[in-house]
């Protein structure tokens, strides 16, 4: 009768490792969070105030501001998507493993292109929204003074 070990359950340090890991991930993903509610908020306060009288330059400010938040959202996602992968290869008993709580994603996670996370289907419909937007506002704007 032959039997099939059991798992074995990850040691203490691990177990932590991989708890910091988790809550930097989460910590990652509330930021992006926030600065999609800060793109929505500023960029629609902004056209609303460029389109009741202020003119296109506040319409211009309100494009930069939202191209700014949608690099620095870029930024944000790009580092989630790499402790996600720091994470999985911890998981794993890789060659090289990756010594007890290292957060170096540099040389132990996949790189995450940067541009592909930045023109994600996702982030490219909600931020080229509000691109569009602005840029619409703008010329409007242009055109009536």
């Amino acid at each position: 009768m032959s039997t099939v070990p059991a798992p074995q359950a990850p040691d203490e340090t691990r177990m932590k490792h991989l708890e910091l890991l988790q809550i930097t991930i989460g910590r990652l993903g509330a930021n992006s969070f926030l600065i999609k509610g800060w793109a929505m908020t500023v960029s629609g306060s902004l056209i609303t105030v460029a389109t009741g009288g202020a003119g296109w330059t506040v319409a211009v400010i309100a494009l930069m501001m939202t191209s700014g938040l949608w690099l620095l959202d870029a930024y944000y996602l790009e580092q989630e998507r790499l402790f996600r992968s720091l994470y999985n290869r911890s998981l794993t008993s890789d060659t090289p493993p990756v010594p007890p709580f290292s957060m170096d994603v540099e040389r132990f996670a996949q790189p995450v292109p940067w541009r592909r996370v930045a023109l994600s289907r996702t982030m490219t419909l909600f931020y080229g929204t509000f691109a569009l937007v602005d840029l619409a506002a703008t010329a409007l704007l242009l055109t009536v003074s």
